[in-house]
């Protein structure tokens, strides 16, 4: 986690709606190995053929169909992306899981334990460990504003740990990833969030934006929408950002992210009374 670390200068951008957004997702120093499990070494890879059969099966579900506009999450003005895809993930896949009471985990609270004590951004790693090691409590305990620990309640910390996530994954390939969103796990990816992603097409696609990944998001589903597929992703920027908050992407969304970044899969969670 960044502890003591000079200032970073994060992008910052004005979205559709006129707000300020900043971009906190951080690339790892050259040379970073992810300390989670990898998932093409622990699971198998399913090839092309079975990917599409899956995610195309009558009986699939879309995830975007489950996880409405009650999911979506708002981080405003902080640089807490990466604790937000974090916890939107988490939550999502406790659902999954069977617990059907919805609650919603706070972004910030996991942002809180990889800041650095300032708003500078995290890599996406650092969300992951939080999140396994420490959970995160519900959003209302620990709400958008409170990103910094001395400004949460005591006991949020001890309400964090009833819920951490379990059998989480590094993706070393785009198949591996494939493969987990198609199983059914939750993803965490780094997008380029510039003037392309938040225009939508008249299919929902965002467009891609050139630039190493400057933003983090959820990314819940892999579906095959007019002869291509696509992956849908959740933003924490609530639901006045795209299509009620969500975004189909393309491939090539990935072309400059996918490897300065890893990407992660969770498959559950653990629970704690």
């Amino acid at each position: 986690m960044i502890d003591d670390l000079p200032e970073i200068n994060i992008d910052e951008i004005v979205d559709n709606n006129g707000e300020i957004r900043r971009l906190g997702s951080l690339a790892p120093p050259e040379g970073f190995v992810s300390s989670f499990k990898v998932w093409e070494s622990e699971r198998p890879i399913w090839d092309d053929a079975e990917i599409r059969r899956v995610i195309t099966h009558p009986d699939r579900t879309p995830r975007r169909v489950l996880f409405g506009d009650k999911w979506m999450q708002n981080q405003f003005s902080h640089g807490s992306c990466n604790g937000y895809a974090a916890s939107g993930q988490l939550s999502r896949a406790r659902f999954a899981r069977g617990i059907t009471d919805m609650l919603m985990l706070s972004g910030a609270f996991v942002y809180s334990l990889i800041n650095g004590g300032r708003d500078q951004g995290s890599a996406l790693e650092d969300g992951l460990k939080v999140i396994q090691s420490h959970g995160a409590p519900a959003e209302s305990l620990v709400p958008w504003d409170k990103i910094y620990p001395k400004q949460q309640p005591a006991n949020a910390r001890a309400e964090a740990l009833k819920h951490r996530g379990f059998d989480c994954y590094a993706a070393q390939t785009m198949q591996g990833f494939r493969t987990g969103l198609a199983a059914g796990f939750f993803g965490i990816i780094a997008v380029h969030a510039g003037g392309n992603f938040q225009r939508l097409n008249q299919a929902g696609i965002a467009g891609v934006d050139s630039g190493g990944g400057n933003h983090a998001i959820g990314c819940d589903d892999l579906v095959f929408r007019n002869g291509t597929e696509l992956f849908d992703g959740a933003n924490s920027w609530g639901l006045k950002y795209g299509d009620r908050g969500r975004a189909y992407l393309h491939k090539d969304s990935f072309a400059q992210t996918f490897g300065r970044h890893t990407f992660y899969l969770i498959a559950s969670t653990e629970e704690k009374e």
